[in-house]
């Protein structure tokens, strides 16, 4: 008799858990078509391991001994800075240095990352593309068009640091080195903006959902290139410049 009410209580719990469990994938179905529906001319691009990346301040590295140089293209000096602050800038491809000044990567020439100077406050992408704090993202240009405007699923409702809330749309204008595949890096203008991404549950390589909004149009940023002289204080570079350093955060 024990055995008989074991037995049955024991099918019992066990349509219990799968009635559960049927109800948990039929939501989560729902919830899925809702939001392959919510916006019907979006393509899904696929699922894209993310990084971010940031501006390298040199006034990080105010107290490390200056013994060395930045150059650009034509072999001039452009700063003389400290060796750890070099190397934060070659990750990170574009710098503030103590004057204010911002310098930004733009090629490589005997074996060395050269620089130059920008107008853009946070440095620029591809192109004349200016980088935007959450706004900008890297990516392989076989993958996703530059000068695409996607949605990242994820930073969907995502809260800034000025308090906004991200409608998680983003532009495709910079590229790096080590951003292959389904590799994106997002732009988050500082390092101490990172607890953004944090809270909203991306961290280090998840994989994120990202849809094309819109293709690239014949007037995007990532179309032109700068022809000024490289070492000029105005925005100027390399008209074919090769790919930023790929960032690892």
């Amino acid at each position: 008799m024990k055995e008989e009410s074991y037995f049955r209580g024991d099918n019992m719990m066990r349509s219990v858990t799968l009635g559960i469990m049927l109800g948990a994938t039929l939501i989560s179905i729902s919830a899925w078509s809702q939001l392959e529906t919510q916006n019907p001319a979006e393509t899904i691009l696929g699922t894209f391991r993310n990084t971010y990346y940031y501006i390298a301040y040199e006034s990080d590295y105010r107290n490390a001994k200056v013994d060395t140089t930045i150059l650009d293209m034509q072999d001039r000096i452009l700063a003389q800075v400290s060796t750890p602050f070099k190397k934060s800038l070659a990750m990170e491809g574009t710098g503030k240095l103590l004057d204010g000044r911002v310098v930004n990567f733009a090629g490589r020439k005997n074996g060395e990352t050269r620089y130059r100077f920008t107008q853009s406050p946070y440095g620029d992408g591809i192109g004349v593309c200016q980088l935007m704090p959450f706004r900008t993202i890297a990516v392989d240009p076989s993958r996703i068009p530059l000068g695409s405007l996607v949605r990242i699923d994820e930073t969907v409702g995502m809260v800034l640091p000025d308090g906004t809330v991200h409608d998680g749309l983003w532009r495709a204008e910079d590229i790096g080195s080590a951003i292959k595949g389904d590799r994106i890096d997002i732009f988050i203008g500082t390092k101490g903006d990172s607890p953004v991404l944090a809270r909203q549950g991306i961290t280090h390589l998840r994989p994120l959902t990202l849809r094309m909004v819109e293709p690239p149009g014949a007037q995007s940023c990532a179309n032109f290139s700068y022809e000024l002289d490289g070492g000029s204080d105005d925005a100027a570079g390399t008209t074919e410049p090769e790919p930023e350093p790929g960032l690892t955060e």
